[in-house]
C-alpha cells in the first residue's frame, strides 16, 4: 500500500482550502482574519510578579502568533479559493464535454479522477479530492452523504480487467478508515473473481458501462450517445498466476531467453509471477 508523502502544516491547510467549495474557503479567510486580528491587537497588562508572568505567558504567545496568523491563514484560504474555483470550472467543462466511453478512456488519470468526483458531486455527494498526487494510500476521493462516508479509488484503464488484489486492498483501506463502504471506478471491467469477492461486502464496483451511464445521467446537456449494445473492453492481458494482477509484456534481457518476449506481473518487483 502506498504511503503518504510528508507535508508541512501549511501545505496540508492549502490542500484542504483548495479541495472544498471556493465560497467556503473565502468565508474562512474573512472570518480567520477578524478572529486573529481581534487577539493580535490586544495588549496584556505588565506582569508585577512571577506568578502573574507565568499565567500571562500562554496568552502572550497566542497574541504573538495571532499577529502572524491574521495574515497567513487568510492568504492560504484565498489561494485555496482561487484554486478551488479554477478546478470547479475545469470539472464542469470536463464532464459536460464527454461524448462516450472512448473520450473518457483517452483522458489523463488526473482528469479521470476529477470527472468521477464531479459525477458524484452532481449526484448529491460532498466530495473531497485527495490531491491527484498518486501516493494517496489507496484513496482518490472521499464521499459523504446522509452521514455516511465512502472512499473511492479510480483506475483509467483501457483494456485491463481489475483483479481481486486491488479490490481486496481497497477493502482493507475502507476498514482502516472506518468508512461505511468503498467504491472502485474503472473505465474497463472486472474479473469474475473480483466481482465474486465484492458480492457480499460493502463494495461497489463501477465498470466502464456503469460509469458511462452515470456521466450521461448528470450532464447538463446530454452529450453522450448511448450505443444500443455496450461492448465491454476485452482484457488482452492474462492474470498473474501468483497474485492475480494483470500482466504486461516484457523482453528478457539476460540468460538463455534474452531477446524473447514473456508475460510478467505488473506488480513487479513486489511479485515475480511470469507466463
Amino acid at each position: 500500500m502506498a504511503h503518504r508523502k510528508k507535508t508541512s502544516p501549511i501545505e496540508d491547510l492549502l490542500d484542504i482550502a483548495s479541495s472544498i467549495n471556493w465560497k467556503i474557503s473565502l468565508a474562512i479567510a474573512i472570518i480567520s482574519y477578524f478572529f486573529f486580528h481581534y487577539f493580535a491587537i490586544k495588549v496584556l497588562p505588565v506582569a508585577t510578579d512571577l506568578h502573574s508572568a507565568t499565567d500571562s505567558l500562554p496568552k502572550q504567545l497566542f497574541i504573538t502568533f495571532s499577529k502572524f496568523l491574521q495574515y497567513v491563514i487568510p492568504v492560504i484560504f484565498i489561494i485555496g479559493a482561487c484554486v478551488s474555483s479554477f478546478k470547479s470550472k475545469h470539472r464542469i467543462k470536463l464532464l459536460d464535454k464527454q461524448s462516450g466511453i472512448e473520450s473518457i478512456r483517452d483522458m489523463s488519470w488526473q482528469d479521470f479522477e476529477l470527472l468521477v468526483g464531479e459525477a458524484f458531486r452532481r449526484k448529491g455527494f460532498v466530495v473531497i479530492e485527495n490531491g491527484c498526487g498518486g501516493a494517496d494510500g489507496g484513496i482518490d476521493l472521499v464521499l459523504t452523504k446522509n452521514g455516511k462516508k465512502s472512499i473511492v479509488q479510480c483506475k483509467r484503464w483501457k483494456t485491463f480487467s481489475i483483479g481481486v488484489p486491488l479490490i481486496r486492498e481497497l477493502y482493507g483501506v475502507m476498514t482502516s478508515e472506518r468508512a461505511n463502504d468503498c467504491i472502485f471506478v474503472s473505465s474497463g471491467n472486472y474479473t469474475a473473481e473480483a466481482r465474486l469477492f465484492a458480492e457480499d461486502k460493502p463494495i461497489w464496483l463501477i465498470d466502464g458501462a456503469e460509469l458511462l451511464e452515470m456521466v450521461a445521467g448528470v450532464q447538463v446537456q446530454p452529450n453522450i450517445k448511448r450505443p444500443s449494445v455496450y461492448q465491454q473492453p476485452v482484457a488482452t492481458s492474462p492474470e498473474c498466476p501468483l497474485c492475480g494482477s494483470v500482466m504486461v509484456k516484457r523482453t528478457a534481457r539476460k540468460g538463455a531467453n534474452a531477446g524473447n518476449e514473456f508475460w510478467g506481473c505488473s506488480a513487479y518487483p513486489g511479485c515475480r509471477g511470469t507466463r
